[in-house]
């Protein structure tokens, strides 16, 4: 049996941890001097990737509540049935 509601919080709990991961690693190689090495266009917009991160958050944060509640649900079923 599978529970479509808790494989999607889930799935956007993946998403969201590689969004923010992401993002860290792009501020991390812009502030560390890696990503810039003289040419154009090789520089990281530092402010869209925080931006990313802080989406990234709420984004992993929503998909909790939708684990929590897929779980809660399934308990109520559970117990309505035993």
């Amino acid at each position: 049996m599978t529970i479509h509601a808790l494989n999607t919080g889930l799935v956007g709990l993946q998403r969201s941890h590689l969004n923010v991961a992401t993002a860290a690693s792009a501020i991390a190689r812009q502030t560390s001097g890696t990503a810039s090495n003289g040419a154009s266009g090789t520089e990281i917009d530092v402010a869209k990737e925080l931006v990313n991160q802080r989406v990234g958050k709420l984004e992993a944060d929503a998909s909790a509540k939708v684990v929590k509640t897929a779980d809660e649900t399934l308990g109520t079923l559970i117990d309505l049935f035993v």
